[in-house]
């Protein structure tokens, strides 16, 4: 028999519901999956007369005997004879049951009001503002601090006139107090490769910040993607030259992340030996270079910092956590 329903189960069935006739019984037996046939109450078949067989042949002599009528399984008494385990119908050895009421479901009752609808027009999601990796109140000062050069153009060093009197040296030239200037001009380089693709806007904010705080005539901006011996230009890829360094003295602004983001597979991944060239190419030229990094000092690599002054492009940079580049 399929499933887990057992006679033994239909006749507690019977015995719980109170099936006390054939209807109920019936009933109760479709619901957990039997079949129940037509049959007869037992006492109400017609008696059949026992016919002798026939003699033995060629033995007219022997008197027949009446033969007992043979003995097979007979239906038990009661209503169950004709109950069967039904057969199932959908294929996957499972009894069908025979739903015998539908109850509609009941309506929940909420505690709370729902919430009103918003008003038209006011359903489209709002892009939430633009924060720039530095914080706008000590920006302007960062730039300051990592591009100006410290030079001797300041008010007349009276201390150091005094001591060199003192001395018996010469006084050749007066000396002058040192100060930080701008004046010798920036050169920005923007890395447009795969890594620096979250940082676009940044890019494009802090290269019209620096144009605001050098002055647009000292400030030029070049583009390059991986190193800047893969070539510079301030357009598009299509005008791009063999890089150039600047002229002697000129800051040299990197915003990239030294090929620390993207892809390491990049075919225009710039490769350590090509930034080193690069620095020794500044280097010659009488400029210093400086880099603002969108990465922690932890991820920094060894021969980029040995290269040139960097700096982290970060919402908690602040002008006390940078170090002056020096001349």
């Amino acid at each position: 028999m399929p499933g887990d329903i057992w006679i033994g189960d239909l006749l507690t069935a019977f015995v719980r519901v109170g099936a006390d006739d054939s209807a109920k019984q019936e009933s109760v037996a479709r619901l957990l999956g039997f079949d129940v046939a037509a049959h007869e109450p037992p006492g109400t078949a017609e008696p059949q007369e026992d016919v002798p067989p026939p003699g033995p042949p060629g033995g007219p002599g022997e008197s027949a005997r009446p033969q007992p009528r043979p003995v097979g399984p007979t239906a038990t008494p009661g209503p169950l004879a004709a109950v069967a385990p039904s057969t199932p119908a959908n294929g996957t050895g499972l009894r069908l049951l025979a739903p015998v009421a539908h109850e509609p479901r009941p309506e929940v009752e909420w505690q709370v009001a729902s919430l009103p609808l918003p008003p038209a027009g006011q359903h489209r999601s709002k892009s939430l503002p633009h924060e720039p990796l530095l914080a706008p109140r000590s920006s302007s000062a960062i730039l300051q601090l990592a591009l100006s050069r410290i030079t001797a153009d300041g008010e007349p060093d009276i201390p150091e006139t005094v001591r060199r009197l003192a001395s018996g040296h010469p006084l050749t030239e007066v000396p002058l107090e040192p100060v930080r200037t701008l004046r010798f001009g920036v050169q920005v380089l923007v890395d447009l490769g795969a890594g620096m693709e979250p940082f676009r806007r940044d890019q494009q904010e802090l290269v019209a910040q620096v144009q605001n705080t050098v002055g647009q005539e000292h400030t030029e901006v070049r583009y390059f993607e991986g190193s800047p011996l893969q070539g510079t230009g301030p357009g598009h890829r299509r005008s791009w030259r063999p890089y150039e360094p600047p002229a002697r003295g000129t800051r040299v602004l990197v915003l990239s992340d030294l090929g620390l983001g993207g892809s390491g597979l990049g075919p225009r991944r710039g490769a350590p030996a090509d930034w080193r060239e690069w620095g020794r190419l500044i280097e010659g030229a009488e400029c210093t270079g400086v880099a603002f990094v969108p990465y922690p000092c932890e991820r920094w690599p060894a021969w980029a910092t040995r290269l040139m002054h960097i700096v982290s492009w970060d919402r908690h940079t602040t002008v006390g956590r940078i170090v002056h580049p020096g001349r």
